[in-house]
């Protein structure tokens, strides 16, 4: 957990985040939450995830040109900020109705879920990454009188660790129904480690009850990706040191039967878009390839 805060980071800091390894995903969809207007993405903002924004989405340019001609399928086209926005906006609806005590999310990222989340109630929430991506998350927050004011926050906490060897039973209080979000963080598992995270999700939530959400577009879904696809996979090894995005054929049964293997009593795969309009997700007019599994113990 976190302790005493450090002295405030300058403006000029706080534009020099250099992040390395998968935070570059984080860098990315950080940018995406400020465009979308997200609450407290602003505190989090950085020239660094501008650029990665900008680098990422020329890299898709191309496919996405291809996918607005007439004589390509329309679905073949699924705008990446925008199913950012959708997955996101549908895991925080999700959170912000739950009736758990504690929401505990793994590899948060760049996210502002915890910023608005605890400026909402008194429950705890809990983020869990890499002791780099904490250290920049804190370090962003330090740039801003309203991040500086919200780190007092004592049921707001920070955790940097391991994720694959993390005990997830230190990081919430007994019998305390719980949350668990893990946004953006199956697509870099293989199957085992996928199954791993949902049996140790599973053993947490058993004691406590609760709910577990994550995201994942199966592997048997994705399309074959084109030129713009394949840079972008490029640039994804490069910055991560040789890890890519989950391969295999796994289908959406194939998730949903591991989720009930695991030990979760019941599980279901929706689609943000499919939904948007009834919830009042933004962006409802456009199609996205985005799924978001939400399984719950016994």
């Amino acid at each position: 957990m976190t302790g005493a805060l450090d002295p405030p980071t300058s403006p000029d800091d706080r534009r020099k985040v250099r992040l390395r390894g998968l935070a570059v995903t984080a860098l990315y969809t950080a940018e995406v939450w400020r465009r979308e207007g997200v609450p407290g993405a602003d505190l989090l903002a950085s020239t660094d995830a501008a650029r990665v924004f900008r680098v990422t989405e020329a890299a898709l340019g191309p496919g996405r040109l291809l996918g607005r001609l007439p004589w390509r399928r329309r679905e073949a086209w699924s705008p990446l900020p925008v199913a950012l926005a959708h997955r996101h906006a549908l895991i925080d609806r999700w959170a912000a109705d739950s009736d758990a005590v504690v929401v505990l999310e793994l590899a948060a990222g760049l996210s502002p879920r915890g910023f608005w989340l605890s400026g909402l109630s008194e429950r705890l929430v809990v983020e869990v990454d890499t002791p780099e991506v904490i250290a920049a998350k804190l370090r962003l927050l330090r740039g801003t009188a309203e991040g500086r004011a919200a780190l007092t926050r004592t049921h707001w906490r920070f955790t940097g660790g391991d994720l694959r060897t993390l005990d997830l039973d230190t990081l919430v209080p007994p019998g305390q129904r719980t949350m668990v979000i893990a946004e953006g963080l199956l697509m870099y598992l293989d199957a085992e480690a996928r199954r791993s995270l949902f049996r140790r999700i599973a053993e947490l939530l058993t004691t406590r009850g609760g709910t577990f959400v994550a995201d994942l577009v199966p592997p048997a879904e994705e399309p074959q990706p084109g030129l713009g696809g394949k840079l972008l996979g490029w640039l994804m090894r490069r910055a991560t040191s040789g890890v890519g995005f989950t391969q295999g054929r796994s289908t959406r049964s194939d998730i949903l039967a591991e989720l009930l293997a695991a030990g979760f009593g019941s599980a279901e795969a929706v689609e943000p878009q499919a939904v948007a309009a009834t919830l009042g997700l933004p962006h409802a007019g456009t199609w996205t390839r985005m799924v978001v599994f939400r399984a719950r113990v016994p």
